[in-house]
């Protein structure tokens, strides 16, 4: 009996931390490279420019749904290749995306939000296509917007 409990505390201790480095990565954190990118809205002619900052990046939450990690939970999601797809139930909502592309150079991002209104199912259908432009010029910080008439908003990475 002895022997089985180290034995037992080390299993453990193992298993906990595969969950940990799981939970520290989370599948649906898509993350682009470092630098500057440029983001159009394929049903919008409002365009911008983000500073990305790799390590602090959430492509999901910065451009589908705010405070998509601590609001939504995954109910399946696949990857093939270059391709990650989920479905997501968020408050309110329910969540299909669709990501195809590489986050060092080019993307492209669909969404469906599926939410009742006035007792009917309404699909709100988003898609984006994102363009890796280099490095980030002076005075653009990590994680502001530059929108397509020159306006910058400040850093979405404010609490990360």
């Amino acid at each position: 009996m002895q022997r089985s409990a180290p034995l037992l505390l080390i299993t453990i201790l193992s298993l906990c931390g595969v969950t940990a480095a799981s939970a520290a990565q989370p599948a649906q954190r898509l993350q682009r490279a470092s630098g500057l990118w440029k983001v159009t809205p394929a049903t919008s002619p409002f365009s911008w420019e983000i500073c990305v900052d790799h390590e602090r990046d959430r492509l999901i939450e910065d451009d589908l749904w705010s405070d998509f990690e601590q609001e939504c939970t995954i109910e399946s999601q696949h990857r093939d290749g270059d391709r990650y797809d989920f479905q997501s139930s968020c408050p309110g909502a329910r969540l299909a995306g669709h990501f195809k592309g590489d986050l060092a150079k080019a993307y492209t991002l669909s969404s469906d939000t599926t939410m009742e209104l006035n007792g009917k199912a309404e699909v709100q259908h988003l898609a984006l296509a994102g363009v890796f432009l280099g490095a980030c010029p002076a005075g653009l910080a990590p994680g502001a917007k530059k929108m397509r008439g020159g306006m910058v908003m400040k850093s979405i990475y404010s609490n990360r």
